[in-house]
């Protein structure tokens, strides 16, 4: 059945919905056996009727506008990789950044929505270990020398 390789499982059930049309059901025992109302299905058919299957699918949703346009965001981008470099030992955090956009921005929002706008830029990295300002590599070395093995 077709219904059962679809991802999205809206779609599946509209496509069911369909199914169950096709096999002789009436509306009001598809809509039933569905959990939705006659109407839906009614609804359904004309898109099914009018377009096929892709008349079912589902369509894209606008979700929340962006807090920064396209051409911001590539200011915005530079602005972050800056402030990592600025930084002398350790890695800025997502409060950093969210400070960076309330500041040169005038943009609040969210911690969350700062590292989904960070991992839409490609701007989230794995690093290494940080370094503390005031390590120093020839500190440790004589360290590890001059230190006793403990037993």
């Amino acid at each position: 059945m077709l219904a059962k390789q679809e991802k999205h499982s809206r779609t599946r059930i509209r496509w069911l919905a369909m199914a169950h049309l096709q096999e002789g059901r009436e509306y009001h025992e598809v809509a039933t056996f569905l959990c939705i109302k006659v109407g839906t299905v009614k609804l359904w058919l004309r898109k099914f009727k009018a377009d096929g299957l892709n008349g079912l699918q589902e369509s894209p949703r606008s979700g929340a506008k962006r807090k920064l346009d396209p051409s911001q965001e590539t200011i915005f981008k530079e602005a972050v990789v800056s402030l990592q470099e600025k930084r002398e030992g350790g890695r800025i955090t997502g409060h950093d950044i969210q400070q960076l956009l309330k500041e040169q921005f005038k943009v609040k929002c969210s911690l969350s929505s700062v590292y989904n706008m960070l991992s839409r830029l490609n701007l989230v990295w794995i690093t290494v270990r940080s370094k503390h300002p005031k390590q120093s590599q020839m500190t440790q070395d004589d360290f590890k020398k001059n230190s006793r093995k403990m037993q």
